[in-house]
């Protein structure tokens, strides 16, 4: 899941439980707003059951992908009104015999392309005998009907600057969004919701033959997870939530918990990781000493910008202290990342005392004496954090995706102050990105009308929750909140981890576990817990970029690249 104001992904986990009064059900609306409860899905119209969805190959042959494009409303409550949307829509079939069994999975974000969960949950030996495999791009991003905010103002400027004009920036900044996200998405920006997604993913259900659905959800999509068994109980089979929204409140109650935990994934995981192999990464001894190496280098990218050509002038890449908190923030999602980010923080200090004392062609030099394949390596890390990192821009439709449904879906308080509070009260303790509390749309958002009913798992089968202890973007906090209200629920933690996404590959007693579960239907008796693995030494030679190997959402990104360049 994304953090909102760098339009990552979500998360929490620190020492102390931190509570912020006004959350959740007591943020009010604007005045004189209207709410329209959405508390049960809408018939759906023959049309839509009638359509024969075209299948065709895509992605490479031993993929055994098929992808296709299914019509659906632009607005559930209104099918008749000619407004038509497309859906992306990608199965694979066991290589033997009749799938007695659908898996649905979704990647997250919210507004994470999916089409790569089908490819990828096929790739589960165990899923792959007796389950035909969906994803699916939701509505708003991927290959389906796109929204977009381009043009929107991002944010540029140094959050933890406390100056009164840069704050009036900042709340400008988040002010302005919705306008152009409105006239880039061509009305349909309200329409971007999980009371409509729901939907969506229901209609597959039927376009493709199954009373029942199984389901694999990580980071957001254990929100969209939790509404889909909320509003079609009857259709729930094996519902895995993996690294978990607090489902059961508001999108505000998961963001706030987000700055308590990327702080202590950096200080307790990656400090204390660093300065276990001082001797290799040489970022200091002991973890407050690999902190203060951090605050050093951001203070001195503030001042002194480094601005550097890569790949004989190829690529410019300008370094800074929002590059700098965004690469670090960024790399908290999995511990394959450890390694390339000490080596980039090591890099980024040479590279500043080197300008610091012979100026910028000193610091080119630096860079020019790199290996083409280490400049490539540091040319596609920061093409990452910019494509993951960015607020708004080019081909932003996954982040436009992201900002309408966590603003669109529940209640958030009005106006710049509620967020500059929470941001001086989080900032000093947490300042990795406690003080970008500001830096959020939502709190100058005008809602459609729409409430939708609170998950409770009354009713359902028992529902899988999986969760590693110090995941930074949805926290253990949210997960067991979660659990405590949601109804025959179980949950599996991985201990002494932090990883954002367990299942496949970053704990093997978490996998067999889930495995078990969507396979047999048979969930532990009660709440279980796996030991983590914990981080790998460092490489003995210079650190490889993780291109989708390793982590369990990069692996599904990379499905997801590979399978929409074959879409019309």
């Amino acid at each position: 899941m994304k953090y909102l104001p760098l339009a990552l992904g979500l998360g929490l986990s620190v020492a102390a439980v931190l509570v912020v009064p006004g959350s959740g059900a007591t943020a009010s609306m604007q005045s004189g707003q209207t709410e329209t409860v959405v508390d049960r899905p809408h018939p759906v119209a023959n049309k839509y059951l009638d359509q024969k969805p075209h299948w065709y190959l895509c992605g490479e042959p031993e993929m055994r992908t098929f992808c296709a494009k299914i019509t659906v409303p632009r607005d559930w409550a209104d099918q008749y009104s000619g407004n038509d949307l497309q859906i992306a829509v990608s199965k694979v079939a066991p290589a033997k015999g009749k799938p007695s069994r659908v898996v649905f999975g979704n990647p997250g974000g919210p507004g994470g392309a999916g089409l790569g969960m089908a490819p990828y949950l096929a790739s589960q030996a165990p899923l792959a005998k007796d389950h035909l495999a969906v994803g699916f791009d939701p509505r708003g991003t991927g290959g389906s009907s796109n929204v977009s905010c381009d043009g929107t103002p991002g944010y540029t400027m140094d959050a933890r600057d406390r100056d009164p004009a840069n704050r009036d920036v900042i709340a400008e900044a988040s002010a302005m969004a919705q306008t152009y996200c409105d006239r880039q998405s061509r009305g349909l920006l309200p329409y971007i919701t999980t009371a409509q997604t729901v939907q969506d993913m229901d209609l597959i259900r039927q376009l493709l033959g199954y009373d029942k659905i199984d389901y694999l959800g990580y980071s957001g999509g254990t929100w969209l997870g939790a509404y889909y068994q909320t509003y079609f109980p009857e259709h729930v089979g094996r519902f895995v939530l993996d690294s978990n929204t607090d489902f059961t409140k508001t999108w505000l109650d998961t963001f706030v918990s987000q700055p308590q935990a990327f702080e202590r994934r950096f200080r307790e995981d990656f400090a204390s990781w660093a300065a276990k192999y001082d001797d290799q990464l040489h970022l200091g001894s002991s973890p407050g000493a690999v902190i203060r190496l951090y605050e050093r280098l951001r203070r001195t990218l503030k001042e002194r910008p480094a601005t550097e050509e890569f790949l004989d002038g190829a690529v410019n890449v300008t370094y800074d202290e929002n590059v700098l908190d965004q690469m670090v923030s960024g790399d908290m999602y999995s511990k394959l990342d450890f390694h390339s980010l000490a080596a980039d923080l090591l890099f980024l200090t040479d590279l500043s005392a080197a300008q610091a004392k012979g100026g910028p062609r000193a610091a080119q030099h630096r860079v020019d004496a790199l290996s083409p394949a280490r400049q490539q390596q540091l040319v596609k890390r920061a093409g990452r954090e910019a494509v993951g990192l960015r607020m708004l821009g080019e081909d932003d439709a996954e982040d436009a995706t992201f900002t309408a449904i966590t603003c669109n879906d529940t209640v958030w308080p009005q106006g710049r102050e509620y967020g500059e509070q929470l941001a001086a009260r989080l900032g000093p303790h947490f300042p990795l990105v406690g003080w970008t509390m500001t830096q959020n749309p939502c709190f100058y958002w005008d809602r459609p009308n729409l409430t939708m009913p609170t998950p409770t798992g009354k009713g359902l089968p028992t529902t899988l929750m999986v969760q590693s202890v110090h995941d930074p973007a949805t926290s253990y906090s949210l997960a067991a909140s979660a659990h405590s209200r949601y109804a025959g629920s179980r949950l599996l933690t991985v201990t002494g981890e932090g990883d954002h996404g367990v299942y496949g590959g970053v704990n093997r007693c978490a996998d067999r576990i889930v495995n078990t579960f969507l396979t047999t239907g048979v969930a532990p008796a009660e709440d279980v817990s796996c030991a983590g693995e914990g981080i790998p030494a460092p490489e003995t030679e210079e650190p490889g970029f993780d291109d989708g190997s390793g982590a369990p959402l990069r692996k599904i990104a990379g499905f997801t690249k590979a399978i929409s360049g074959y879409l019309p």
